[in-house]
């Protein structure tokens, strides 16, 4: 919650800050996607450094240095910097899902997992609800650079709950090796992970791009942020009632009605140019569409053997993040010819990804 609550409470104003400081929308998506692209080569090198300094010591780093990342970006003057202050971000942070996600579905017996990931991803909810909501009330009451020290700050506080974490060390210091097993032994998670980075290039397009849209309509960076709280706001209560009706009804099940949901909701935000109707579109496409991330976790985990539980759960991050990064990249790319042209890139990979769920038994 606390790591989620610190990366988010920046989303709803980077874009604007970095429109602010003069950058066209090609180094908008590239800033932000930068990130993501470090954060998939630490995740899945992430079971490779738990088998040296254990689980506990990899998330420390991963807190602490996300924190320095935090508050270094503002205060970095060149295009350069920017670059790499994210690239460094997403490094550090790169340590803390792999492990959090394999700590989960450790815990947990497989006939109970479904009901576990849906308390971790209300949990999940939570930070996404708060983050915005914090990010949006500091860059409109202060500066656009306020948020990046609260998420700083936010880091920092949660190093202590680190010692929830087991200091135990994973098997194997070959990340690539258990890669190429699980694979082997699992072809299904393969088409998951695709499936994974489906939904992260449109959420990426979503977060990248609707607070420039908001903004050129008029809307303030308060607006910005309640927009993306009200989503926060349905995530949560969608793993509520998962959480519920686990015994009944798996998250893994509404796979493809909660794709295209989330899929007409983020094609429909460029047609859409008043606070009430963007709030609307949001709130339900993070409605529909919440079911994703919980039913996918738990369909990677409960097709992983238990040894490569790390590696699977490294794979399925580093596949969000390869999604969070093509999505502001490419979308940025046709930002050129303006905002609105970002989210025709939501309906191709609404369509892949359902293409892929209808195929996998």
């Amino acid at each position: 919650m606390g790591s989620i609550l610190a990366i988010m409470s920046i989303s709803p104003v980077i874009p604007l800050y970095l429109d602010q400081r003069g950058l066209p929308p090609v180094h908008v998506g590239g800033v932000i996607g930068a990130m993501s692209l470090a954060l998939i080569v630490t995740e899945v090198l992430a079971l490779g450094v738990t088998s040296r300094v254990g689980r506990r010591v990899a998330v420390i780093i991963g807190l602490t240095g996300s924190a320095v990342m935090f508050a270094w970006f503002p205060l970095t003057v060149s295009l350069a910097g920017l670059y790499v202050t994210r690239l460094a971000l997403g490094a550090v942070r790169g340590m803390l899902w792999p492990v959090t996600f394999a700590e989960v579905a450790e815990v947990s017996p497989l006939d109970q997992r479904a009901g576990q990931f849906s308390i971790f991803w209300l949990y999940f909810g939570v930070g996404q609800l708060l983050g915005p909501l914090i990010g949006g009330f500091l860059g409109e009451q202060f500066s656009l650079r306020a948020p990046f020290f609260a998420a700083a700050l936010a880091s920092l506080v949660m190093v202590p709950a680190a010692a929830i974490v087991r200091p135990v060390r994973d098997d194997s210091p070959n990340p690539l090796r258990s890669y190429a097993a699980l694979l082997s032994r699992a072809p299904s998670v393969r088409r998951m992970f695709l499936v994974t980075v489906m939904n992260t290039v449109a959420y990426g397009i979503l977060t990248t791009f609707l607070p420039l849209h908001a903004a050129a309509n008029g809307l303030s960076t308060a607006e910005i942020g309640l927009i993306f709280t009200g989503g926060g706001v349905a995530f949560i209560v969608v793993q509520a009632v998962l959480h519920r009706i686990a015994d009944r009804i798996t998250a893994d099940r509404l796979l493809i009605p909660a794709y295209v949901i989330r899929g007409l909701g983020i094609s429909l935000v460029p047609l859409l140019t008043s606070f009430p109707a963007l709030f609307i579109v949001t709130f339900l496409g993070s409605l529909g569409g919440a079911a994703i991330p919980n039913g996918l976790s738990m369909r990677i985990s409960a097709r992983s053997p238990r040894e490569h539980l790390v590696a699977a759960m490294g794979g399925f991050n580093a596949a969000a993040d390869l999604g969070f990064f093509l999505g502001p990249v490419a979308g940025g790319i046709l930002a050129g010819w303006g905002v609105k042209w970002a989210f025709a890139i939501a309906p191709l990979v609404t369509l892949l990804a359902v293409i892929w769920l209808a195929d996998d038994r």
